[in-house]
């Protein structure tokens, strides 16, 4: 009963929302973007209906771009462009322009998007966002020793006929090595860790790896609501 109320809630929301754009946007708009209106509730329909048709798939795809981290950034840019009269921003252009630049500062920043990426409901709920954390730990490993002057053929080549390395080279790596502590991202630690380490600078820069993550996580929530609003 709990579930069948908030579902219910949750349809009455987005009709809610998307009535109102329609209102807003259908009667003034242009013949085109009456057009795209249309089809977008379309598309919106069909997925519900048959979501497993290719075609649905690729148009959901294009469809639900601005509802992402980057693909909201830019549509909110393109609405601010449309208000540069004179050298300045009319209103409201300039508070689009800074959600813009703030959606893009949060879903890149280590440091903000940690709680996002490593939240229960976003692991579970999408399994590859495991695995691509996986593989952005190996990219920083190997980032790391490329930039401490290892060439790449000797990360690679792990020679299994010689599985002892000559005293010599040991002696050099562990020379090599002595002062260096090797610690991965903010985004690849656990809670446990965090505390221990703490926070540092570069977890406050933005970078294009945090970004993919956050957006692979927010899909992962919009996929959620979608099969909790399908019910099935």
């Amino acid at each position: 009963m709990f579930l069948l109320l908030s579902r219910v809630l949750l349809w009455l929301l987005v009709g809610t929302i998307v009535y109102s754009l329609f209102q807003r946007f259908y009667p003034s708009g242009t013949f085109a973007g009456r057009l795209i209106v249309v089809i977008l509730l379309l598309v919106l329909a069909l997925s519900f209906v048959n979501p497993n048709e290719p075609a649905v798939a690729s148009l959901w795809r294009v469809v639900s771009f601005p509802l992402k981290p980057l693909g909201a950034s830019m549509l909110m840019m393109m609405f601010a462009a449309q208000r540069i009269k004179g050298g300045g921003v009319d209103k409201p252009g300039g508070y689009l322009l800074g959600w813009a630049l703030t959606i893009l500062i949060l879903a890149s920043t280590p440091a903000v998007a940690y709680f996002l990426v490593r939240s229960p409901v976003a692991m579970v709920g999408s399994p590859s966002i495991a695995s691509q954390i996986e593989n952005y730990r190996l990219a920083s490993t190997s980032g790391t020793l490329v930039a401490l002057g290892e060439s790449p053929s000797a990360i690679v080549s792990d020679v299994p006929v010689s599985p002892i390395l000559p005293a010599m080279n040991m002696t050099a790596a562990t020379v090599a090595f002595n002062n260096v502590e090797v610690i991965p991202p903010y985004l690849l630690q656990t809670p446990t860790d965090i505390t221990r380490r703490g926070l540092r600078l570069e977890d406050f820069v933005p970078n294009a790896e945090t970004l993919s993550l956050t957006t692979r996580v927010w899909e992962s929530y919009l996929n959620q609501t979608y099969f909790f609003l399908r019910g099935r």
